[in-house]
């Protein structure tokens, strides 16, 4: 069993690879602005509360798609839907160099709420599951999280020398236009090299017409909304996913509180992807083989110490806040990729996969429409001591996280003691 487990991981590696390199580079043009925040924020003369108003409308519209997107990640191919994700998020890049003002910015990050996350996301994690066996789900979505870390660690490499390189030349503006350009390149080019290099899989073209059919049903939709572990795992995900967001904010915490250089903060923020690789890749193994709530039980902690050490020690160095940056970024990425994986334990089938992780996306990726606005508004309310509010917050999250844990596991004890019981029914 394990060997077969290991050979179908590994027999789908160029697949696994080809999906990795696209759900990081992808996220590239929705996200930049964070790395260089106080720069982008001078460039166009935002408040920070615009600022967060674009992540928010980035999410809103993202929670639509999400929605809609995990049921057609069901119905269609999803090398189409990922091909298709990639070249029109790589063309609203473009826009983004048209001197745009504050509502055509809204605009933009509105179109990459759609091209980047509608089908995209819920076709990844679909595509993601049907290449890996039941007893090794935690390992393929932790190497892929990890395979991301390590896409993102060379970029941030290319990104900060782009952006250094220019805006010494020309101002921030050149280097933000150095690096949008960069990155609509390269989100084009991969959605093309995609649809080309990149096979259907094998359990979309070999299930039955009647199933593909039901996929489209309302009653199907139905059945995903009445399934506990759904709502379970989106509200873990949800206090898990409040971090992914929340952390772009030390980037100019460190700027603020230490008076580093755009550049030099940048680094602190992209430190997360030097991180991520060792993270992921052993938060996976662990959870096969220890138990995947058991692993998040320690890495909601991570982030909740991490980040309550930062509130209460005012006066601490850098090199301390390195440290507990890198303590954070751990617990992030070492539980964020459990999530998807537990789908298998909490008795969600794979005929439904699609429609059912597009719903607990929708749910558990709140924060990404929340988060932004209201850390503008503290910011732009208090001040530096806003980031005190918002590390306060996120510690109380982590902290209902952990209980929402405890719910899953009781939840999951019933579910295996009622197919016990099943199944010693059906040998009697």
């Amino acid at each position: 069993m394990s060997t077969e487990s290991t050979s179908k991981l590994r027999k789908h590696m160029f697949h696994l690879v080809i999906i990795t390199i696209a759900g990081a580079m992808i996220y590239g043009l929705p996200y930049f602005r964070s790395y260089f925040y106080d720069a982008y924020l001078e460039a166009y003369d935002l408040t920070n509360t615009q600022m967060g108003t674009f992540g928010s409308m980035f999410g809103i519209f993202g929670m639509i798609s999400y929605l809609f997107g995990g049921v057609v990640a069901d119905m269609v191919s999803t090398r189409k839907l990922m091909s298709t994700s990639l070249i029109l998020t790589g063309l609203g890049g473009l826009l983004h160099l048209m001197n745009p003002s504050y509502i055509m910015l809204l605009a933009i990050y509105a179109l990459w709420g759609f091209t980047s996350l509608f089908a995209f996301w819920p076709s990844l994690l679909k595509s993601l599951r049907e290449i890996a066996n039941e007893n090794e789900q935690s390992k393929a979505y932790g190497f892929m999280d990890g395979g991301r870390g390590i896409v993102y660690a060379i970029d941030g490499v290319c990104i900060v020398a782009i952006f250094g390189y220019f805006s010494k030349v020309s101002g921030d503006l050149a280097g933000l236009n150095g690096v949008i350009i960069y990155y609509s390149i390269v989100a084009i080019v991969l959605g093309i090299l995609l649809f080309f290099l990149m096979k259907d899989s094998k359990p979309d073209t070999t299930v039955k017409i009647e199933e593909k059919q039901e996929k489209i049903t309302v009653a199907q939709v139905i059945e995903v909304v009445k399934m506990p572990a759904v709502w379970i795992l989106s509200a873990i995900l949800c206090c898990t996913y409040v971090m992914n967001i929340a952390f772009y904010y030390f980037t100019p915490y460190a700027t603020s509180r230490f008076g580093m250089a755009a550049t030099a903060g940048a680094i602190v923020t992209l430190a997360a992807q030097y991180v991520r690789p060792v993270a992921s890749f052993g938060g996976g193994i662990l959870a096969d083989k220890l138990g995947r709530s058991k692993v998040m039980y320690v890495t909601f902690s991570m982030m909740a110490i991490g980040t309550f050490l930062m509130v209460v020690m005012g006066n601490m160095s850098f090199t301390l806040f390195i440290v507990l940056c890198i303590l954070i970024y751990a617990g992030m990425y070492g539980g964020f990729s459990m999530v998807f994986s537990m789908m298998e334990e909490g008795g969600i089938p794979i005929r439904v996969a699609g429609t059912a992780i597009g719903l607990v996306c929708t749910l558990g990726y709140l924060p990404e429409v929340i988060v932004p606005f209201a850390s503008g508004k503290l910011l732009d309310t208090f001040g530096d001591d806003g980031y005190r509010y918002i590390f306060i917050a996120i510690v109380v999250i982590m902290i209902i996280g952990i209980v929402m844990l405890t719910v899953w596991d009781r939840y999951t004890k019933k579910l295996r003691a009622k197919k016990a019981v099943e199944e010693d029914g059906i040998e009697a």
